[in-house]
């Protein structure tokens, strides 16, 4: 009976251990995501290619992590037992993982946008994407803290910020169709312009997704179910 108490108490500290190293390493990889995002938006409106370079090559480093964090986690199943709560654990990481790369990706598609627009050119919209950039970026670090902390209500709370970032890429896009519309008299820069604009929030927008993606892993790791329906989120939201 000592035996067997022993040997639970020893696949404890080893789990403990697996899913320390695995939540600093997931943490180190959503900071460098995040950060690119930043730099990316910020190279855009400031011309800057040399930033807009760093961009670009530091995704290597984020691809680096998500398969040092991929590796962990198989490693963690093969030589462990998992239960439940492990397995809720170690799958919900290796979606994270994939969320986390794929805002790396976005950053990417705005710094390559970046190095190809005319240091003349000026964004009308600049303070609406930054603010949109501000609010996926506290989304962002909401999502990191409560995957860092098991937060299951503070993910969930994460789904409501969504909205904001989404009202102001329709707006952008509404605002698109109208500059379109005017181009056809032959503005055709401001047009261009405005395609770059949208382009930047289409990404920070998909970015946002990715985030309430996040949000909706760490819930699924703390109580082994995803978010209630957007339906019955409506209804709780009406209801207070």
């Amino acid at each position: 009976m000592t035996h067997g108490k022993n040997n639970k108490s020893i696949q404890a500290f080893l789990y403990a251990s697996d899913r320390e190293r695995i939540v600093t390493t997931v943490i180190r990889m959503g900071e460098m995501a995040a950060d690119a995002l930043q730099n990316s938006v910020n190279s855009l409106f400031s011309h800057d290619a040399v930033l807009a370079q760093k961009v670009i090559l530091n995704d290597d480093f984020i691809d680096r992590l998500e398969e040092a964090v991929d590796q962990e986690c198989l490693g963690s199943i093969a030589m462990r037992s998992p239960g439940k709560e492990e397995l809720c654990f170690v799958f919900g990481v290796l979606k994270i993982i994939t969320d986390l790369e794929r805002i790396g990706d976005q950053a990417v598609n705005i710094a390559e946008k970046a190095l190809k627009i005319k240091c003349a050119t000026t964004f009308p919209k600049k303070d609406r994407i930054l603010s949109m950039l501000d609010t996926v970026l506290s989304m962002f670090r909401h999502a990191l803290e409560a995957f860092r902390t098991g937060d299951r209500e503070a993910a969930f709370a994460l789904w409501k910020q969504d909205d904001e970032v989404d009202e102001i890429y329709a707006q952008c896009y509404d605002e698109f169709l109208a500059t379109a519309v005017a181009g056809a008299a032959g503005n055709h820069e401001e047009v261009e312009r405005g395609a770059v604009e949208l382009w930047a929030a289409r990404h920070l927008e998909r970015a946002g997704d990715h985030v309430i993606n996040i949000a909706e892993r760490v819930y699924f790791m703390v109580e082994g179910k995803y978010f209630p329906s957007r339906e019955e989120r409506e209804k709780n939201r009406k209801n207070g």
